[in-house]
């Protein structure tokens, strides 16, 4: 009896383990792609989110059963936007996409229609009450909607202000009051953005900045350019037919204003379009521009990878919307929310879409803001202790109020390298404006044909 009964544990024991045995060979670990960007070096939290998702994700399958576990393999790039597009766009022709791409909302529309990328919206409705993505600032997913269609998970949002050196304006006279008081008036329209070149053109006279120190904004191409474009009237996509729209007295006014800083207050150097981006950041930490545009995230790379003193910053470094055109008129701002897109090419698209919607929670989120300096893309990461800690950005949440967008076209990477080059001439010094946007409509007519309106 006792002999039969050890047999018959040993036997049970024997079917429990080639049971397990056979369990554990049906485990198949897929391997998924991602590729990310900064390019600003504080923003690795793009791809770290992603890798620390993993986790999550595997815990969730063995739950369900599943015999599938995920490996991840994930690049994190610091080189420039156009060299990171284009390897994705010809990896993406040649079938060799990664699984998810992050990339900014713009490009939703052309790898939309392109069919590099594919639709989410079964995929939220089936996983959005379950997940964080329930929680996502609404505004954010009108980003990435293109055609009635939802194309992206939203990974962050930004704001693009101007920045000035409150220790320069003390030299000039100004009280601590009419520092303090500066972003209020241009938030309300009080202080334009000529008002700005006025009192950057008096610094110089007075020899409290040098000549060409004055106003710095973006020194390559880039979507800010569009914050003055919009500020000066101009209006980019037809809601209705989704055409690209451009306001020809806008871009005249934009383009003056870029000619007015370099040529008639002399308060950018000339030749100041294609400046490396290092010597452009190295001379604002350095505290000799007393105006500059920038993007927020710039308030973590001046400390992290040009070592500004935090205490500078904060000291002498003030912010606020990019001033308005016309008296009375609010300041504005752009932004330009990131997101991540999954890939026709991907053989697992639900859960690579699984994976991006655990890395989007307000934990991940809100380390991703406050060590890259970004704004969050969920609700609830406004309550996180280390969001709420940040000063800065509770000070420049207000301006996505007054933000504005570029727009979801697949027109719009032709449309952009048009207007920029026509900008560029215009701040060589070898056009006049008003020459330059004939120029500007006539390529984009021969370029788009219907696909613009010219106002």
């Amino acid at each position: 009896m006792r002999k039969s009964l050890i047999l018959t544990i040993f036997s049970f024991i024997l079917l429990l383990s080639l049971s397990l045995n056979i369990a554990q060979e049906k485990i198949q670990t897929i391997t998924l792609t991602a590729w990310t960007i900064g390019p600003d070096r504080p923003s690795f939290y793009r791809r770290d989110n992603l890798v620390d998702a993993v986790k999550r994700l595997n815990s969730l399958l063995e739950k369900e059963g599943s015999n599938i576990r995920v490996k991840l393999e994930a690049t994190f790039d610091t080189g420039t936007w156009a060299d990171y597009k284009q390897k994705f766009v010809l990896a993406a022709s040649a079938g060799k996409a990664p699984d998810i791409i992050l990339s900014g909302h713009e490009d939703v529309a052309p790898w939309g229609e392109a069919g590099y990328i594919i639709p989410l919206d079964d995929l939220i409705k089936k996983y959005k009450d379950t997940t964080d993505l329930k929680d996502v600032i609404p505004t954010l997913w009108k980003s990435v909607q293109y055609k009635e269609k939802t194309w992206a998970i939203p990974q962050d949002s930004e704001a693009r202000p101007l920045y000035f050196r409150k220790d320069l304006l003390k030299k000039l006279g100004w009280t601590d009051k009419q520092i303090n008081d500066l972003p209020k008036k241009i938030q309300s329209g009080e202080f334009t953005i000529y008002d700005m070149l006025q009192v950057a053109k008096t610094a110089q006279d007075k020899g409290i900045i040098e000549k060409g120190y004055g106003f710095w904004h973006r020194p390559r191409q880039g979507n800010d350019f569009y914050i003055y474009y919009y500020n000066f009237g101009g209006e980019m996509q037809d809601p209705k037919t989704g055409k690209l729209i451009l306001v020809k007295d806008a871009l005249k006014r934009e383009y003056q204003f870029f000619a007015d800083n370099i040529f008639k207050y002399r308060t950018a150097p000339e030749k100041f379009i294609g400046m490396e981006w290092r010597i452009w950041h190295e001379t604002v930490v350095a505290g000799k521009v007393l105006f500059w545009q920038g993007g927020i995230w710039h308030w973590a790379e001046w400390q992290q990878v040009y070592k500004a003193d935090p205490k500078d910053l904060e000291n002498n470094v003030g912010y606020a919307l990019v001033p308005s055109s016309d008296k009375g008129k609010p300041g504005i701002t752009l932004t330009h929310p990131l997101a991540y897109m999954v890939t026709k090419n991907s053989k697992y698209p639900e859960i690579a879409f699984r994976l991006i919607a655990l890395a989007t929670n307000p934990v991940f989120d809100a380390r991703h803001c406050v060590t890259s300096m970004h704004l969050p893309v969920l609700s609830s990461t406004r309550k996180q202790s280390t969001y709420l800690k940040n000063k800065f950005l509770r000070d420049v949440e207000y301006m996505l109020k007054f933000t504005t967008f570029i727009p979801n076209s697949p027109d719009f990477g032709t449309y952009d390298t048009i207007v920029f080059k026509g900008l560029s001439a215009v701040a060589n010094g070898d056009v006049k404006p008003e020459e330059a946007v004939e120029v500007v409509v006539r390529d984009l007519e021969n370029a788009l044909g219907d696909r613009v309106i010219i106002k």
